[in-house]
């Protein structure tokens, strides 16, 4: 703690350090803020627009504490007011806007006090600062608010009275499983739900331009669309930076799997759906693409296409990411260490069960000699603490893990089992 430092120069201190931890105060106001407001945080797309909001408001007023500029004047921000129009188009209501500033003020005021309360010994300098500090973030989350209020009955009157907002509600009503007579709601659409239907998810990180990252995701799509021989497509967006699509009639998947070079914008990524007959295809290849997306989102460099039929497995058993790394440390124990020599044993592991457990196909895939593999599938099991006969497919799923996520679904060292479980049973190595 510094003794006799002036207010002023308190709050510029104070202000610096938050500045070069902008992002981990971002995350944490937004995950304090998901307890008070959990509307905003149902969805990937929403949780981002949060930050990227919360992002925005932070360093706006760090740079009035740090005298770059006044509370009157300082600029609000593109992906602040941007936030607005996220909130009109998920449908939710004025008053949760702002709940979640009136949430947020509260909780960036606690977090500024606690910085100046490490900085100021003197109660005197440290009401000063308080007083200074919370007047001029009074002003700027006064202009603030008042530009959201405006900006959302703007963007909710043209959105209600936009077809948009027709369109919006029918396919929530089809994607919610409503029974709605087909040939109606294929009309109102102007999109055929007879066909088949393959459903794509574009989507790029928010830039605060909203009419134009819709336009880059909408023209990224209808590259895709023409690639494959497409000529007519639904698109729908969802929120400021995501924009939903369907394709109806048979689609060539290879085709599409061809297509990862067609975005042309590089921060444009697309998660597609399986092509789907029947009566909920429009709905169940939609829910694929998501679930696609979800795997691509955790991906640690996701392909610009990423196709349900390539992750589907990962999909399914991966809903909770977390659990996921969990699995992943239960099944291998030590052999999941963010280690060289963990990683050329998994990899040793990986082949020979690609191999169907064959030592002799697997040493000559690794170019190694066979007492070589045996040697490390022993140690392999030592680690894991059981023969791999024992939960061989638990182990394939976790390697299947390593594989989709990278390192990310590695344990850190703290995480790691202290000792593996003795093994049980004789090694189940050594196949001709």
């Amino acid at each position: 703690m510094v003794n006799r430092l002036t207010a002023n120069a308190a709050i510029t201190a104070c202000a610096s350090g938050l500045l070069a931890r902008i992002d981990d105060v971002t995350v944490k106001l937004s995950k304090q803020l998901a307890g008070s407001v959990p509307e905003f945080f149902e969805d990937d797309d929403l949780v981002r627009e949060v930050e990227a909001s919360a992002q925005g408001n932070v360093a706006a007023m760090l740079s009035v504490f740090r005298g770059e500029t006044a509370a009157e004047d300082v600029p609000i921000r593109p992906e602040v007011t941007a936030f607005a129009a996220a909130v009109v188009r998920r449908q939710l209501p004025l008053e949760s806007l702002i709940q979640a500033y009136r949430v947020g003020q509260t909780l960036f005021s606690r977090l500024w006090m606690d910085a100046l309360a490490e900085q100021i010994s003197e109660q005197e300098v440290f009401v000063g600062a308080l007083h200074r500090s919370f007047d001029e973030l009074n002003v700027y989350l006064d202009r603030v608010v008042a530009q959201l209020v405006a900006d959302y009955e703007r963007e909710r009157e043209r959105w209600l009275r936009g077809e948009a907002a027709r369109r919006t509600a029918l396919v929530g009503r089809l994607l919610r499983g409503d029974r709605i007579p087909i040939d109606h709601a294929s009309r109102q659409l102007g999109h055929d739900l007879r066909q088949p239907q393959t459903a794509l998810v574009a989507w790029m990180p928010t830039q605060g331009e909203v009419d134009q990252q819709l336009m880059t995701l909408e023209t990224s799509l209808t590259a895709i669309a023409s690639a494959t021989g497409v000529t007519r497509m639904l698109m729908l967006p969802a929120g400021t930076c995501t924009v939903w699509a369907w394709i109806a009639g048979d689609l060539d998947t290879d085709r599409l799997a061809e297509c990862s070079g067609v975005p042309r914008d590089n921060d444009v990524l697309v998660a597609a759906g399986q092509t789907v007959q029947g009566e909920d295809a429009f709905r169940i290849s939609h829910e694929q693409a998501l679930r696609a997306r979800h795997v691509a989102s955790h991906m640690p460099s996701p392909p610009r296409i990423t196709l349900h039929a390539d992750v589907a497995t990962v999909a399914l058993l991966a809903g909770d990411y977390q659990e996921a790394r969990r699995f992943v440390i239960r099944t291998l124990g030590e052999l999941a260490a963010k280690t060289a020599a963990a990683a050329q044993l998994r990899e040793t592991l990986r082949v020979f069960l690609q191999e169907g457990g064959n030592t002799r196909r697997a040493s000559e895939r690794l170019f190694m000699h066979r007492n070589t593999v045996l040697y490390r599938l022993r140690r392999i099991e030592e680690l894991i603490g059981h023969p791999l006969n024992k939960r061989r497919l638990d182990v394939e799923v976790a390697l299947l893990f390593i594989d989709t996520f990278g390192d990310e679904v590695l344990p850190l060292e703290h995480q790691l089992p202290t000792k593996p479980a003795s093994a049980e049973g004789e090694s189940s190595t050594g196949s001709s």
